[in-house]
């Protein structure tokens, strides 16, 4: 079966899940489809695999197995899938002496598909939690869960050794979820919310003002404050209609420690949904605001400087609706 597929934004999780059973069907790997096109995984994600390849040359594996993935997670410090795994008290160093104690032997691959049937399962697993989770990007959290519900027996035996379970894992990485904790950078969010060029400006704008004031991240605040001042967009009527105070905002901004009211890689996100149930196959500066001012963070920051939120969501879906 040939392989023509090509990953263009987030509706197409539909017909990679269409063309993966099709892959089953005709014998072939749903891994190789997914590891073509990485473009959807986060920057920790690509590179944990990257630390995966590297243990498995180190171990003289012929492929890079669901184990070197566990260890390559643990070696990408800083992403959630560590952090989780450090929680159920597994380090770096314990992980890799106990990793050298399984043998590969019987583990086989080859240079053009590297990766054990094991492992490819478990990718296509974390693709599937994504998309049920309604995430547009593949994150180490996702690796995780894939991996828990794979059923290699090296990796199991592993944890075995490791005392810890795949039922652990999963409540670990549900939990962080569950509190809002994503792995997505802002320039992942870019990629795969196929942004309008007016929304593209905007967000660049905002980055380049969080950049300005020394701020360490991108927030709400500051994409509030862009899209108030962007003529071109429905956005700067509806927020001065609703009430939104510039002036107080920008003061805020300016202090010694603002208040940002948080990341906006999961307004980022989700306006591709908010765009999507509209029907456009791009995400506007109008997606951009709905998301934000449904978001809990968004709403109170549109609150707090004058603007009501309720108002902003309804005519922004008048417009929408049009």
């Amino acid at each position: 079966m040939p392989f023509n597929f090509t990953l263009g934004h987030s509706g197409d999780w539909p017909r990679l899940a269409i063309y993966c059973c099709q892959s089953v069907a005709h014998g072939c790997r749903i891994g190789a489809v997914l590891m073509m096109n990485t473009s959807y995984y986060s920057q920790h994600a690509r590179r944990a695999l990257g630390h995966a390849r590297t243990v498995a040359k180190e171990h003289a594996a012929s492929a890079v197995d669901s184990t070197h993935l566990l260890v390559g997670i643990l070696r990408e410090e800083g992403s959630i899938g560590c952090n989780i795994l450090f929680e159920l008290q597994m380090d770096l160093r314990h992980t890799e002496r106990a990793l050298q104690q399984i043998d590969h032997a019987t583990r086989s691959g080859n240079a053009s598909h590297p990766w054990t049937p094991a492992l490819e399962e478990a990718l296509s697993l974390a693709t599937d939690e994504a998309h049920w989770l309604g995430h547009h990007y593949i994150g180490t959290e996702h690796f995780l869960l894939g991996l828990a519900r794979g059923n290699d027996e090296a990796l199991l035996n592993l944890l075995r050794q490791l005392d810890v379970s795949p039922e652990q894992i999963r409540r670990s990485v549900r939990r962080l979820l569950q509190d809002g904790i994503t792995e997505i950078s802002i320039e992942q969010a870019k990629r795969v919310a196929r942004l309008s060029e007016l929304s593209r400006r905007v967000l660049n704008g905002a980055e380049q003002m969080a950049e300005k004031m020394g701020h360490t991240e991108v927030g709400l605040a500051h994409l509030v404050l862009i899209l108030a001042r962007e003529r071109r967009s429905v956005c700067a009527r509806i927020l001065q209609e609703a009430g939104l105070d510039e002036g107080t905002l920008e003061a805020n901004l300016t202090k010694s420690r603002p208040a940002t009211g948080g990341k906006i890689e999961q307004v980022i996100d989700r306006a591709v949904d908010r765009a999507e149930g509209f029907g456009s196959h791009y995400t506007g500066t109008d997606h951009l605001l709905l998301s934000l001012a449904s978001d809990p963070r968004g709403a109170r920051l549109l609150r707090k400087y004058g603007a009501d939120p309720r108002d902003v969501v309804k005519q922004l879906r008048a417009i929408l609706s049009k």
